[in-house]
């Protein structure tokens, strides 16, 4: 199964490099009555966990430190952002020993 699409990158008016949020995903969770809590005691997959904090704009900094976000992804996010002309400042980019060594799990695509 191919992997979702990486949600492209935008600088916020703090100059914070995050993802474009997508409006109906976080009305969705802002009034749907599950929360963030609950949906990470859920099975999901690797890659619906990675696009989700996609969706709801997650700051690249905080992508690259969620545990179940994969080294390539949080890479491939990098240089996207600099690809985007936007800071890449996250943990991973400068070899952080606490959230570098997330792999792809089989079932993230």
């Amino acid at each position: 199964m191919a992997e979702h699409p990486m949600q492209p990158l935008e600088s916020d008016e703090d100059g914070r490099t995050r993802f474009k949020r997508n409006a109906l995903v976080c009305y969705l969770l802002d009034n749907g009555g599950i929360d963030l809590n609950k949906l990470a005691t859920l099975d999901f997959s690797q890659d619906d966990r990675q696009h989700f904090a996609q969706l709801i704009g997650y700051s690249l900094k905080g992508f690259h430190e969620l545990r179940y976000v994969s080294d390539d992804q949080a890479l491939r996010a990098s240089q996207a952002a600099r690809k985007a002309g936007l800071p890449a400042d996250g943990c991973r980019d400068s070899g952080c020993p606490i959230h570098c060594g997330v792999e792809e799990s089989p079932d993230a695509g």
